[in-house]
Formats: structure tokens, C-alpha cells, sequence
């Protein structure tokens, strides 16, 4: 199974009075060709696995859209949102109430067109175009397994509690989701010494030794293999 985990994102792009910072329960996948995976893996991190988009479309994955923070999406979705909030929860109509989820829903799938993020490999904050991610997210419903949807500005500094949050939300199947090894299309590992050690935990696990050959011929070193595509 892959968990969702508590992830913060920054909305002052948007403009909203009193609100700068929102964590929501959320996995990400990005939808992009092998020969612009080389940049990915060198913010990201050398390791990754790489699912069918068949598997992604059947589970309900859903691609994320970029704002650009001077556009009229934006403005319109700020005084929307804006004038949400102002409505007192205690006078709330079904009808509002429908609308402000819907909002917070669509909020949870915005991404500003660029902006500043720590590079993995370097552990530098670099500009980056986050359009080039092509980026896909999974947002559960944790309100069912009796977990808060969403935390906003000082609620969410106690990293903490999120952190504590998120790890108690691992392998529950009501939220994860699910996967068999034909679903699989790469493994990916950086060097020859990864894949001995994939290999010698591939080779002890409880599956048929089809499977076992199968899984080890999708896995790509990338130090060997990168410079392919």
C-alpha cells in the first residue's frame, strides 16, 4: 500500500486574509516521460518507483492545477474562498456548506505556477517551476477514520503532531491505496550497490519466483541507465 502523510503547502500566493500556510492529508505522482526524469530524480532523490496510469486513473488520482498568481483564476478564487469564510458556521445553509467543501477541496489541488523548495540532493532553497512536475495527487477522506482534513497556519507548526499523525496513518487500509506487482512499471535505484541489496530482499520475499525475475527486470540503475533516455 502507498499511505498519504500530512503535507504542508504555502498559499500566500493566493492572497487570502489570514491564511498563509494549510497541511492535508495527500500522496503525489508525477506524470512525466522518462527523458525528463533525470531532473526530477536530482531535487527528489535517486530512488522512486514508477506505477501504470491506468492504475492511477482506476484509483482516483487527480491532476493538480497550476496558478498563475496574476491571473483572474486566481482573484475570483480568492474572493470566493474569502467570502466563505465569513459565513458563520452556526447560520450555515446545506447550500453553503456544499459550496465552502467544494472550495476547500479545489484548494487542496492548487500549486502556484513557480516558487522556492529545498533541493533533496543538496539541501539547498532553489527556484523552481513546479509546472515541469506534471504533478498528480491523491487527497483521502480522513474525516471517516475520525483524523482533522485539513490544519492551517499556527496549527500546523507543531510538526509534531502532524508528524505523529501521519505515522499512525501508515498501511491503514481504509485510506491507502493499493497495489500488486503488475502495477509496477520501474523500480528505480541509483547505483549497482542498491540493486544488490533489492535484489537479495526481492529474492527472500514470500512470492513465486516468476514474480521474483519479474520485479527485478523492471529495476533500472540510474547511474547506469540515465544518460539513455
Amino acid at each position: 500500500m502507498i499511505s498519504p502523510r500530512y503535507c504542508k503547502e504555502d498559499i500566500k500566493y493566493l492572497n487570502i486574509p489570514k491564511l498563509r500556510q494549510i497541511a492535508f492529508p495527500m500522496k503525489c505522482f508525477c506524470d512525466i516521460n522518462m527523458h525528463k526524469l533525470d531532473e526530477h530524480l536530482w531535487w527528489y532523490g535517486y530512488y522512486g518507483i514508477g506505477l501504470t496510469k491506468e492504475w492511477g486513473m482506476k484509483n482516483g488520482i487527480q491532476p493538480i492545477q497550476y496558478i498563475n498568481p496574476s491571473s483572474l483564476l486566481k482573484n475570483d478564487f480568492k474572493i470566493a474562498f474569502s467570502n466563505a469564510l465569513k459565513i458563520k458556521k452556526h447560520s450555515q445553509t446545506k447550500n453553503e456548506i456544499q459550496m465552502k467543501n467544494y472550495l476547500l477541496h479545489q484548494l487542496m489541488y492548487f500549486k502556484p505556477y513557480s516558487g522556492k523548495m529545498e533541493n533533496r540532493n543538496n539541501k539547498k532553497k532553489m527556484k523552481k517551476c513546479f509546472t515541469d512536475e506534471c504533478e498528480w495527487r491523491y487527497v483521502p477522506d480522513v474525516s471517516k477514520i475520525k483524523y482533522k482534513q485539513i490544519y492551517y497556519n499556527e496549527n500546523i507548526l507543531n510538526a509534531g503532531i502532524l508528524n505523529d499523525i501521519s505515522i499512525s496513518m501508515e498501511e491503514n487500509p481504509d485510506i491507502s491505496l493499493k497495489f500488486e506487482f503488475d502495477d509496477l512499471k520501474y523500480i528505480i535505484v541509483k547505483t549497482k550497490e542498491d540493486f544488490e541489496q533489492i535484489s537479495k530482499f526481492i529474492n527472500k520475499m514470500d512470492i513465486e519466483i516468476e514474480e521474483k525475475e519479474l520485479l527485478l527486470s523492471k529495476t533500472l540503475i540510474w547511474e547506469l541507465s540515465g544518460g539513455d533516455f
